[in-house]
């Protein structure tokens, strides 16, 4: 069956329009992920010592989402960081944990520097209970700075459902628009020989 070229081009248009639609809810998406991952209900910032223990944390008929962040600021060393959480027992549930560190020096190319200085945990609670969040130091020095909040929500389902939608439409759009793409892929290529003729 013969398509009328003035009908596939309507047909186009209206699935480049639905295309459009879909990536400004993928926008969308983003942006609320943005701002769930920034928005807290309430933060306490502790200068860790040997060991930190946070809670208790109630959760009732709604989960909650805590997000933990350290940062180790010492130099030419490592800390590792331990986290685990707890039921209302202080029995061990889950843990985390991961090795912060900061190193420098100097070789022929003079001096260089690499770190890796920080964590970011988030951790959703959805069963109802009493939890604790206890985070332990390897050494005990003040080198590292946590940060634990209250998170208003979790920006991850908003991130996947908008890098998954995005990822889609856009498989779609280069399939409905496959003809134009290779059209500009020749001119693309052909500017490319062009100009690999000129250097030599």
């Amino acid at each position: 069956m013969l398509i009328n070229p003035q009908q596939r081009k309507t047909n186009n248009l209206f699935y480049n329009n639905i295309c459009f639609i879909v990536c400004m809810f993928c926008v969308l998406c983003l942006l609320t992920a943005l701002y769930f991952e920034d928005a807290k209900i309430s933060e306490n910032k502790v200068t860790l010592k040997k060991e930190y223990v946070y809670g208790p944390i109630e959760i009732n008929d709604k989960s909650q989402v805590y997000r933990i962040k350290a940062h180790f600021s010492g130099t030419n060393s490592s800390n590792y960081i331990s986290g685990e959480v707890l039921n209302k027992d202080k029995d061990t549930l889950y843990e985390f944990g991961k090795d912060l560190w900061q190193e420098h020096g100097y070789d022929d190319e003079g001096e260089w520097t690499e770190s890796d200085r920080n964590m970011v945990v988030h951790l959703t609670f959805s069963e109802k209970g009493t939890y604790y969040i206890q985070l332990n130091n390897e050494d005990d020095n003040s080198n590292t700075e946590i940060s634990i909040s209250k998170q208003r929500g979790s920006y991850i389902v908003h991130l996947q459902v908008g890098t998954i939608c995005f990822l889609l439409v856009l498989l779609f759009w280069v399939f409905i628009n496959g003809t134009w793409v290779k059209e500009k892929l020749t001119v693309l290529n052909d500017k490319l020989e062009e100009m690999s003729d000129d250097d030599d």
